[in-house]
């Protein structure tokens, strides 16, 4: 475990140590001194690495761009995939009007209905409370650097007793209002 943590303290001191950090599916994401990210393309042009950024102004590395990995799963994770409340979140959810859908897939795979309109995106269970009942989400990550989300967003679901009825807390926190979605299947 001890080799573990110092392995993640200097692999996250070698990532922030660069401006710019390759991420495992490839993409290059240039890291901001406000703690924001901009995705960028790097090219590699007679041996020199040229970074090309969104605003069309590009430069050239002097040094290779580290490739930082997902070292392992946390333990809140490994609880969640065992969580008999995580998986009852699997199955379509929907408000009394029919306003709001969430369809959970055991794919990672999610739709939501809202406004009229339907997104397909993906979900990740991050944590899950069995007292409180609660199980947060990450929804729409794109990719994880070391212990950073990069994209989506949280939410905080709160499933009842019964297990048939939700409240999205995240929700309730945004807009002031309880959106209240019941299992259908």
């Amino acid at each position: 475990m001890r080799k573990k943590i110092v392995f993640l303290a200097l692999l996250s001191i070698f990532a922030f140590a660069s401006e710019f950090v390759k991420l495992e599916d490839g993409r290059v994401i240039m890291l901001k001194d406000d703690g924001r990210y901009e995705e960028v393309t790097l090219i590699n042009k007679g041996g020199r690495e040229i970074v090309l950024k969104g605003d069309g102004t590009w430069e050239e590395l002097s040094q290779e761009v580290p490739v930082v990995e997902t070292v392992g799963v946390n333990s809140a994770q490994k609880r969640a995939a065992s969580s008999k409340l995580a998986k009852s979140l699997i199955g379509r959810w929907e408000s009394e009007n029919g306003a709001f859908v969430y369809e959970f897939h055991p794919d990672g795979k999610m739709r939501i209905k809202s406004k009229n309109r339907w997104r397909s995106t993906t979900y990740r269970v991050d944590d899950v409370n069995e007292e409180r009942r609660n199980i947060v989400l990450n929804v729409g990550e794109s990719s994880r650097l070391g212990f950073l989300s990069i994209g989506g967003e949280h939410k905080t679901l709160h499933i009842e007793e019964d297990n048939r009825t939700m409240h999205d807390e995240s929700y309730r926190v945004k807009y002031l209002r309880d959106l209240v979605l019941k299992k259908v299947r």
